[in-house]
């Protein structure tokens, strides 16, 4: 049995979660490089929730987020590290279990979403940094009987007196220094003196990644630990089973258990081939009746319908602070005296996440604790449902976070932690890892929503914006999800962005019209702007069109935002955005705006008898302070890369609620032969840290779009891209 540890008393040290002296559970195999926490006089000195100092000279610091492979593993440990003045080779970073002590400050969550993860702990990381630094020249400076300010460190976790000639190890100061008063408001370093933040370093996790010993929630062994697989109805609504025989199943090789959880059937067996060979076996009908009917091409029909429906239009709001509310009427009005009048149809469809490890989890369940091991964008959410399925106390349920194969919004939901927990509960006192099927994964996602936008606009007969109006329908994920409802206001999540608040327009308005349909839906990378922007970007591309001017200089017109701006020109710059090219070759221009962060991109293409080649695409990113600029750049491409996947050729369809993709055959991520260059271009600054792994996802598919259409004349409204007649070389 493994054994636990109750939390001990805590002095908080500031209200920026600096927890001082302090011991929580400690993680168990979720940190291959770093010692475990020991009670012994030569085990770490903690000075806080986030960091330890051996007597080995190891400096472990806790990454509070998920690493699901966006670096924020290396990234935030940086933070610290800086302040501490730390010797970068000495670090090892610890993955983070469910803590209230690791949560954000701001957020007041343990969440990694919403591209948030260095701009929630910026400061409390450099604090916490600066803090231990302060405690350790303290300590040097009783010992050595000398003022404090006259003590300094190094850069290399050492202390010197230049004086004297003395210094010591950050971990022979470490046990004296952990007993000194803790400073209110610690000396943080001008960046300028910089040595780790703005710095390219090697990735941590990357030998452990070459030699496979990295641990991610499909790795866990546990001993005595069992294999779990659901047999499920195969509607993405999910459906009730009509029974099973379970004896027929315990006769099956290597079947320990099988019985029915709500979300299916679950079978035990000795390994996850053998279970999963059970549960396809089994001879058992499901209820699927809410599913019969329920095809793509009526879910479109149905939203298409539903863009004249103006007495069940929500209105949205604009997501920036200090612009003018939409103002309904005036829109209307204004569009209605234009002497030029325009509307356009977009559509974007249903999109599964398809991260490379589909859904697992471990779960460990006795009579009196219960622990788990999963690969979690919310561990703090996954381990609220730990105790509601098992009755236990909320102390005595552990969460370990592993490393994720993926994110991209699937492993913010729960569901796949609650079946685990489920199964687990039926199965106490022995470990129970659940792995769902490739196909269960892109059968029972949490889909992006389709969504159909109607933009109607007014024009002056100079060709200026005199009123905007767009209206987007489909399935309501702010409802899905069980969010309390704003009111007077529609899904933000289908609303935002629906029209950037950066450009700014005399008068405009966007509603939402919901389309119920028994689908479950959810976050997507990048969320609203995975396709909104799509919308709006297309939208002001027809604008210039209809009115013969330059894509560009029509966005930099409506610019008031330097930011926005300068993105856009460096973006037209690197591209050769002026430079003539030849018939049958295009660009577009699309901006991104979110997640503190902005982002240009080109794309050019050629365009032979309906079939397509992307020859470039330039991406120009601005995210504020950069920690690391070579992970920065592979978070950009890396958004690329998904952007374009889901523009090119991305999507989900149904039959009689059944999803049409099962695999990656049918559900493509495009691959290195497919991918054309990628020019990345960061623009340094001093602005507030953003977020880097959302914000260039969005640009693509509008981007694409306004090439092909400088290409050949003919405009794309309606993702995929090879869903309007096209293909790719």
């Amino acid at each position: 049995m493994i054994s636990r540890r109750d939390f001990l008393q805590v002095s908080v040290a500031s209200a920026g979660g600096l927890l001082v002296a302090c011991r929580s559970l400690e993680p168990v195999t979720t940190a291959p490089t770093a010692a475990a926490a020991s009670d012994t006089a030569a085990g770490p000195t903690r000075f806080s929730a986030y960091l330890e100092i051996t007597p080995q000279d190891r400096i472990i610091i806790t990454c509070p987020q998920s690493e699901m492979g966006q670096g924020i593993h290396d990234g935030l440990p940086k933070l610290l590290a800086e302040e501490l003045d730390a010797d970068w080779s000495q670090v090892d970073v610890r993955l983070p279990w469910a803590d209230e002590a690791l949560a954000s400050p701001i957020t007041k969550r343990q969440r990694t979403a919403n591209s948030e993860s260095t701009m929630v702990y910026y400061d409390l990381l450099r604090k916490a940094g600066a803090t231990a630094r302060e405690m350790l020249v303290a300590a040097a400076a009783a010992a050595w009987a000398v003022p404090a300010q006259e003590c300094s460190t190094t850069g290399n976790s050492r202390v010197v007196h230049a004086a004297s000639g003395r210094s010591a190890r950050y971990s022979e100061l470490a046990a004296a220094a952990a007993a000194m008063p803790v400073p209110a408001e610690p000396q943080l370093k001008d960046p300028q003196q910089f040595r780790l933040i703005g710095t390219a370093t090697p990735r941590k996790d990357t030998p452990a990644k070459t030699d496979g010993s990295l641990v991610f929630g499909i790795d866990v062994k546990l001993p005595g630990m069992q294999y779990a697989v659901l047999r499920r109805a195969p509607a993405a609504s999910g459906g009730k089973p009509s029974g099973f025989d379970r004896e027929a199943a315990l006769r099956l090789p290597g079947v320990v258990d099988a019985f029915e959880i709500p979300d299916g059937i679950a079978v035990v067996a000795t390994s996850t081939w053998l279970a999963r060979k059970a549960a396809d076996a089994l001879d058992v009908e499901f209820d699927q009746s809410a599913a019969q009917g329920l095809d793509s091409d009526a879910i479109r029909g149905k939203m298409l319908a539903a863009l004249d429906d103006d007495a069940a239009a929500q209105a949205g709001r604009p997501m920036e602070r200090g612009i003018p509310p939409y103002d309904k009427a005036a829109t209307q009005a204004a569009i209605a005296a234009a002497p030029r009048k325009h509307e356009w149809v977009y559509e974007a469809p249903f999109l599964a996440h398809a991260s490379l490890e589909p859904m697992v989890a471990t779960v460990w369940v006795t009579d009196e604790h219960c622990e788990a091991w999963v690969p979690t964008q919310q561990p703090d959410r996954s381990r609220d449902v730990l105790a509601q399925v098992t009755g236990l106390p909320l102390e005595r349920c552990r969460l370990n976070v592993t490393f994720l194969g993926g994110g991209f919004g699937r492993k913010w939901e729960v569901d796949f932690v609650r079946q685990a927990a489920q199964i687990a509960n039926q199965a106490r006192g022995r470990p129970i890892k659940l792995t769902w099927t490739r196909e269960q994964d892109f059968q029972h996602d949490r889909y992006r929503p389709a969504h159909i936008v109607r933009s109607r606009v007014g024009l002056g007969r100079d060709g200026a914006i005199l009123g905007l109006h767009s209206r987007t329908t489909g399935i309501s994920m702010w409802k899905y999800q069980g969010r309390a409802p704003i009111p007077g206001m529609g899904d933000p999540f289908a609303l935002g962005l629906l029209i950037n608040d950066m450009y700014r327009l005399p008068v405009r308005h966007a509603d939402f019209v919901e389309t119920p349909d028994p689908i479950p839906v959810g976050t997507w990378r990048s969320v609203s702007a995975s396709m909104n922007t799509f919308f709006s970007e297309s939208t002001l591309d027809d604008i210039a069109a209809t009115t013969g001017r330059d894509p560009l200089e029509l966005r930099l017109a409506l610019l008031t935002d330097e930011r926005a701006r300068g993105v856009l020109q460096l973006a037209a710059e690197k591209a050769g955005w002026s430079r003539k090219l030849p018939r049958g070759r295009g660009r577009g221009i699309a901006l991104s705006t979110g997640f503190k962060a902005y982002c240009a991109e080109v794309v050019e293409v050629s365009v032979v008898d309906d079939v397509v080649k992307i020859e470039r695409i330039v991406c120009v990113f601005d995210c504020g302070i950069v920690v690391d600029p070579r992970n920065v750049e592979a978070q950009v491409e890396g958004g690329v890369v998904w952007g374009l996947s889901a523009a090119r050729d991305g999507q989900v369809t149904f039959r009689h609620g059944v999803a049409e993709q099962t695999n990656f055959h049918t559900g493509p991520i495009l691959r290195f032969n497919e991918m054309p260059p990628i020019e990345v271009h960061l623009v340094h600054s001093d602005h507030a840290p953003g977020g880097c792994g959302e914000a260039s996802v969005p640009p693509v598919a509008p981007a694409l779009a306004s090439a092909i259409h400088a290409a050949t004349g003919k405009r794309p409204r309606r993702l995929p891209i090879v869903a309007n007649g096209l293909s790719f070389a």
